[in-house]
């Protein structure tokens, strides 16, 4: 008896090992490894892993997964849109029984949806994240594509759907990754809606369900920037004495700053001839040389833009502009008096030419598409792109704020002289992620309009006796450099 539990020991540990080692569970592992390494941050790892699946284990289940992995790998990583489109393409036509299947229709919905500059376009990955939802009613994948199909509904204009599509998420899947967001999101579209009151206890909800994610700390600082300007009976800032940021010549002949998300402060000094970054404890950081800077701004990847004179840097390279020939066997003509510059979601180049008084429309490639959004004279000094896409330019000698979407539709406009107010010499403007706008005027402080061209609230006095630029931090605090002290002065 002894002699067959023993017997019988041995081929159950055999069986156990011939399983182990087999193709499928080789597969599985590979899998596993690399996944973990591009969780650390070993793309080259997780990269070889999935190769490995797909060249060497091509008929197991992991494959398909592996293949979703390299197309995400090659599109965020490598930032290769086509090579990755065609691997999540080859995900959804090859195996669309597996489960990579809807985790390859999400990304190309996403894909589609981050660089969506056309109701078309829009649609066309709003019907990739439908897809997910019909066809995988069990996926993992599900809560995620019915997220991002909120974000599609925002960014068509449809705030209540998107608000219908993320209480769903919220409510339906409120364990899953993507319900933070969504919660998060609920309250963005009813803010752009504007439902203040509503949008703020959204916000706490946030903190209240999900207080260890990084979408409480982000619904605090919503909910300070809407308290500060819509909770009381007026918007209410007060200075902050303690605020310092930059000494000696990077606070002089300064033309704009720019505050990022992780809070870095960029400066452009005339005096340096630079762009300078500041970290927020205040220690330099990389900076970057130019000559007369006009304006800085932040492509939709983050990248910083600075329009020079003559040129115009997207992250680290500068180049130049021109415009075509105007007639056969003419040389191409040079932009060199740039005033202002900025990156579209859909990836165009917008440029200002002071001396043209035009804004000129150039691709990812730097190749010329024309004038934006017509053909009409616009001196334009600043370019700034809102969280939902709009471009809003100002007309520093018309004194106005104009609004378009990407094709160039007219959004919105704001004329810089109302019955109770006047803005004298407009010189920089800045956007939150509400759409309220914040005016800088040399003469007269800072402006605060809401997204419908009410005037808020007025900032000025002795801490700004000659303002030059503004920037906004993510709770809705607004820092002002003020060229008569050389300092940049901090209300919250």
């Amino acid at each position: 008896m002894r002699l067959q539990r023993l017997a019988l020991l041995v081929l159950l540990a055999s069986a156990r090992l011939d399983a182990q080692s087999s193709p499928e569970e080789q597969a599985r592992r590979l899998l596993e490894d690399g996944r973990a390494y591009r969780a650390q941050g070993k793309y080259k790892q997780a990269l070889d892993d999935f190769n490995t699946i797909v060249t060497g284990f091509p008929s197991s289940a992991s494959a398909p997964e592996a293949l979703l992995e390299i197309g995400r790998y090659l599109i965020d990583v490598e930032g290769n849109v086509e090579k990755g489109r065609a691997a999540l393409e080859d995900v959804a036509q090859r195996f669309p029984q597996s489960e990579a299947a809807p985790g390859a229709y999400y990304c190309l919905g996403k894909l589609t949806l981050d660089r969506a500059s056309t109701p078309a376009e829009l649609e066309d990955a709003l019907a990739q994240f439908n897809r997910v939802q019909r066809l995988y009613a069990r996926s993992e994948w599900l809560p995620r594509a019915l997220y991002a199909s909120g974000l599609a509904h925002r960014k068509a204009g449809r705030f209540a759907d998107a608000v219908d599509a993320q209480r769903r998420v919220a409510l339906e899947y409120p364990s899953s990754d993507a319900a933070p967001a969504a919660q998060f999101e609920i309250g963005h579209c009813l803010g752009l809606m504007g439902e203040y009151r509503p949008a703020m206890e959204e916000y706490q909800r946030v903190r209240n369900r999900y207080p260890e994610s990084e979408w409480a700390a982000r619904a605090l600082e919503r909910n300070t920037l809407l308290y500060r300007l819509y909770g009381q009976e007026k918007p209410a800032f007060a200075l902050d004495p303690s605020y310092s940021a930059g000494t000696g010549d990077v606070l002089k002949d300064v033309r704009a700053i720019l505050l990022t998300p992780d809070l870095t402060l960029w400066v452009a000094s005339d005096k340096t001839k630079s762009a300078v970054s500041l970290d927020r404890s205040g220690k330099l950081g990389p900076s970057f040389a130019a000559e007369d800077i006009r304006t800085l701004s932040l492509s939709p990847r983050g990248e910083i833009v600075v329009a020079s004179r003559l040129a115009v840097r997207v992250g680290k390279e500068p180049k130049a502009f021109a415009m075509p020939p105007d007639r056969s066997g003419a040389t191409a003509e040079a932009l060199d008096h740039i005033e202002a510059a900025a990156v579209t979601p859909g990836g165009s180049i917008l440029v200002s030419d002071e001396k043209r008084h035009r804004v000129y429309r150039y691709d990812a490639q730097y190749e010329f598409k024309g004038t934006f959004p017509d053909a009409k004279e616009r001196h334009v000094s600043r370019i700034v792109v809102d969280g939902e896409g709009g471009i809003s330019m100002l007309g520093r000698d018309e004194r106005v704020v104009e609004a378009f979407d990407e094709a160039g539709k007219l959004l919105r406009t704001l004329k810089l002289k109302g019955a109770a107010f006047e803005v004298k010499r407009p010189v920089d403007i800045a956007l939150d992620p509400l759409r309220d706008l914040y005016v800088v005027d040399e003469e007269g402080g800072l402006f605060i309009f809401s997204p419908q061209g009410q005037l808020l609230t007025t900032l000025g006095g002795e801490e700004l006796r000659h303002p030059k630029a503004v920037t906004l931090d993510p709770s809705g605090a607004i820092l002002v450099y003020d060229d008569k002290t050389q300092r940049i002065v901090r209300f919250k």
